[in-house]
């Protein structure tokens, strides 16, 4: 009999050994799915759920981005006048019957999120609805906003977009209209970090843009959409006219004209290259394909050393020319300061290229030389290429491969684009300057519809010549992103759901579950 009570007592105080176990394992689980509950939550708060499973990755911030973000160091405001739920929980695309366009605000809203994570708080950003909040609205009236703007600020400086600009929205809706089929282009990445990198510098680099001789307007727009994305901001100015030259203006374009200069006006540019000998502005010209400006280009031969010929580029290698097209050739980029990221082999296509020559070095005659005048060919074309006469272009009978004759063999390879470099000395200031004269013999490779295209390097060559003038180390190229439909984002609904059902419900029956087959497997021990 006492043996009995002995066990029975044992027995008893194993289970009650073992169910204080469970009891408190079974509390340990419970207080750990709470806390894991509330971390959830303060986390989704913080980084809302989005799971990108899009080729494109359009909720993802490309790494050119997140550099930007990440080298911020000037507080910057963005606002956006619209209302936060729009952007938050969009259905504007069922609307329009474009579900691309919800998925592009959406976008919007995760951009805004992650310039400010990877910014370390240096940009933030704030929703304004103009119809609810018009005091808040009032006190951005300075600014000449209006609703559907969004508005980026850095002390007293700012820049302004709209949220029609972060898209091809308007473009896609036509051609659904007329077509019954489009292609939706996402903005945001670029929109956001031209901004953003635009507002970190001291000043505005301005961009003189010459007209007022027909210059090629597709040329100046390809031009504009690129350097714009990258700082730069663009003003017209007709030299045939009174206006005065923007004093701060940094560069300056002339765009394939086709009607040619006075002496008085190219009297005007080489005063304003020159500076009174402190130089310090950049001179960029594009040359038509076709046309005869015997001022400008005796105004470039003289003071610059770069000769326009009248001589156009043929290609006789089918592998070079873009779908066989002689005259739409490919050619190779010389690695320089100008040219570092384009530089290859058959990487940029050059449309029409009249050939350029120089006689100044490519490089200084001494290594540690602290004055000279070079003449950089960015550009090169291989013996394979030809030349023909303007004259026989302009003919009906224009036949390459027969009107094509070989340059001599000393001159190859031949050249498109030359970049005149001056390191010189102001004897005046007893201070040395610097400046820059970039002439290309294709206008044609600075249009958008080339300089996009992803195959070729014309994007990345036209920013390697910006880069190089100024001394730029770090550039931009963020391309335009075409919306698939793949991309899966998770409304209210379904993170409510998601939420439910994985970490309300889901987790804690496994752990409940496991904690039942360890509590009966324990109790027949």
């Amino acid at each position: 009999m006492k043996e009995k009570k002995t066990a029975r007592r044992a027995l008893n105080s194993r289970r009650l050994r073992f169910g204080t176990t469970s009891t408190v394992l079974t509390a340990v689980v419970v207080a750990a799915v709470l806390l894991l509950n509330i971390l959830v939550g303060i986390v989704a708060d913080q980084f809302p759920v989005t799971w990108d499973l899009s080729a494109d990755k359009v909720y993802t911030l490309k790494d050119e981005s997140i550099e930007i973000a990440k080298k911020v160091t000037n507080d910057i405001k963005i606002v956006i006048f619209s209302g936060e739920d729009e952007f938050k929980e969009p259905s504007i695309g069922t609307y329009y019957n474009m579900p691309e366009l919800s998925t592009n605000f959406k976008e919007i809203y995760t951009a805004l999120q992650q310039f400010e994570n990877y910014s370390g708080g240096k940009i933030t950003y704030e929703f304004i609805n103009p119809d609810q909040e018009p005091t808040k609205f009032s006190a951005y009236s300075k600014y000449e906003v209006q609703s559907g703007d969004i508005l980026f600020i850095r002390g007293d400086r700012s820049k302004k977009c709209s949220i029609l600009d972060m898209s091809n929205f308007e473009d896609a809706y036509q051609q659904m209209s007329y077509y019954g089929s489009y292609q939706f282009e996402s903005y945001v990445d670029k929109m956001f970090s031209s901004n953003i990198y635009s507002l970190q510098g001291d000043s505005d680099l301005i961009v003189q843009v010459l007209t007022g001789h027909n210059e090629d307007s597709y040329t100046i727009a390809g031009l504009k959409t690129l350097y714009e994305l990258n700082g730069f901001t663009f003003e017209d100015l007709n030299i045939a006219g009174s206006a005065e030259i923007n004093p701060k203006a940094q560069m300056m374009l002339i765009a394939a004209p086709t009607k040619d200069y006075s002496e008085a006006e190219i009297k005007r540019v080489q005063e304003w290259v020159y500076n009174d000998g402190n130089y310090g502005r950049h001179l960029m010209v594009y040359v038509s394909p076709t046309a005869d400006c015997p001022n400008l280009y005796e105004f470039l031969r003289v003071e610059y050393d770069i000769t326009v010929t009248d001589e156009l580029i043929v290609e006789t290698d089918p592998d070079r020319c873009l779908y066989g097209y002689q005259n739409y050739l490919l050619c190779d980029v010389n690695a320089t300061d100008f040219s570092g990221n384009a530089a290859g082999t058959g990487v940029v296509c050059t449309p029409f290229a009249r050939r350029l020559t120089t006689t100044l070095p490519s490089t200084p005659e001494q290594e540690e030389a602290s004055i000279y005048k070079l003449g950089l060919p960015l550009t090169s074309y291989p013996k394979t290429a030809k030349l023909m006469k303007l004259e026989k272009l302009n003919s009906e009978s224009a036949d390459p491969n027969k009107d094509a004759y070989s340059a001599s063999e000393g001159e190859y390879p031949l050249t498109s684009m030359i970049v005149w470099e001056n390191n010189s000395y102001n004897n005046n200031t007893y201070e040395s300057t610097y400046g820059t004269v970039t002439v290309s013999g294709c206008s044609a490779m600075a249009q958008s519809e080339l300089a996009q295209m992803g195959n070729f390097n014309n994007e990345d060559l036209l920013l390697d010549v910006v880069h190089g003038i100024f001394g730029e180390t770090d550039s931009i190229t963020i391309s335009n992103k075409v919306l698939s439909t793949d991309t899966i984002s998770f409304s209210n609904a379904t993170k409510l759901w998601l939420g439910l059902g994985v970490f309300t419900v889901g987790i804690p029956l496994v752990l409940l579950v496991v904690c039942l087959v360890v509590f009966l497997r324990r109790k027949n021990l």
